[in-house]
């Protein structure tokens, strides 16, 4: 059974509201704290209806006690289907998604033993960009559509941008630096040209604090470290309470999965961090280096991401942004028809231009 929040007040869905920071009832408008929402129900119905959670592990499956037993009513390796508890419809969801919606009924839909366990997030940092804000984001982005194609911005393709919690892992790296190298200046003095070699030491620690990697495959990882940084302040213990009214993942990359893109991320704040420190020599070369890894620590979250893919021409697009920060990036397509359209407006106005001088030049203007 796919879970949901009732409202205290009128039992309705309630879904997370960002500008609210709070679980907002579309139904009668109540607006209920996180923390105090467990709090409010029992005052007014003398009823926990958030109990708290109470696992009991099988050899197939891990169930919440709170909620009705799992109905698999169509069973893949792949995908699996959820029964919703608002209307009865049946949710086809992969086996990563933990937090989506019912397509009949519109109800958010927490499957909640899809982040327990193993998968159970350490942190989440909640949505502060809602839906409104996220597009009004993506029409400045695109420049309101001045070259992409029509339906990129059309309401039809709007309508996908997505509201993702996003599985990450966050590193605490720790090494110890020992490089050696050589570097050179040059200066003129009159008619010389003095160069000056010099022999450079650099040794100590550099530590990284919480550096982002995405733990989905399905995520263009590039596209990910575009939207960086996100505003560790604000992380909070993870509680599913954030979650309704949004999508969520869990991690399909593991920590070890994850090991080559560290080590490249490191190399390079590495490098950028040697340069930083030679850059007082005209030319600079290492020769040795004998870096050490001395500390790997990581921990699981959920960081909110709005997301779009648009596919034109037979090629993939992405908008990706931070949920939390507002930071935009991705590729819009440009529209070859708008393209001509303006060539031609521009052609016309050359040729335009080029009558009026050519008459100027003759004695008067050739109409």
């Amino acid at each position: 059974m796919a879970d949901t929040i009732k409202c205290p007040n009128c039992s309705a869905n309630l879904v997370f509201e960002p500008g609210a920071q709070k679980l907002q009832c579309d139904y009668c408008g109540g607006l209920f704290d996180i923390n105090e929402l467990k709090l409010k129900v029992e005052e007014l119905t003398g009823e926990d209806a958030l109990p708290e959670v109470n696992l009991k592990e099988t050899e197939e499956e891990v169930e919440l006690e709170h909620l009705d037993a799992i109905e698999d009513v169509g069973k893949t390796s792949d995908n699996v289907e959820f029964v919703c508890n608002a209307c009865g419809g049946k949710i086809l969801s992969d086996s990563s998604t933990a937090a989506s919606f019912c397509p009949f009924c519109g109800s958010p839909a927490l499957i909640g033993q899809r982040l327990t366990g193993e998968f159970e997030p350490k942190y989440i940092i909640p949505f502060k960009y809602n839906r409104a804000k996220a597009e009004q984001a993506f029409l400045k982005w695109c420049k309101g559509g001045k070259f992409t194609p029509v339906k990129f911005v059309s309401q039809e393709n709007i309508a996908k941008l997505t509201g993702l919690y996003v599985p990450f892992w966050l590193y605490d790296m720790k090494e110890k630096v020992d490089v050696t190298g050589k570097g050179t200046t040059t200066r003129t003095s009159g008619n010389y040209t003095i160069i000056t070699d010099y022999e450079y030491y650099i040794d100590g620690e550099l530590l990284w604090e919480k550096m982002p990697f995405d733990g989905e495959t399905r995520i263009n990882d590039e596209l990910m470290e575009a939207i960086e940084p996100f505003d560790y302040k604000e992380l909070v213990p993870y509680d599913y309470k954030y979650l309704p009214g949004f999508f969520a993942d869990r991690y399909d990359q593991s920590e070890e999965a994850l090991k080559k893109r560290i080590s490249d991320r490191c190399r390079e704040y590495l490098s950028s961090e040697i340069d930083s420190k030679v850059k007082k020599y005209q030319t600079h070369k290492t020769t040795k280096q004998n870096n050490k890894l001395v500390k790997m620590k990581s921990e699981y979250a959920l960081l909110p991401v709005w997301f779009m893919h648009y596919k034109y021409l037979g090629r993939d697009y992405y908008f990706a942004m931070n949920g939390q920060t507002g930071e935009v990036a991705g590729k819009a397509p440009v529209s070859r028809v708008k393209q001509l359209m303006l060539f031609s407006v521009l052609l016309a106005l050359i040729s335009v231009v080029f009558r009026f001088i050519a008459g100027l030049i003759m004695g008067g203007y050739v109409g």
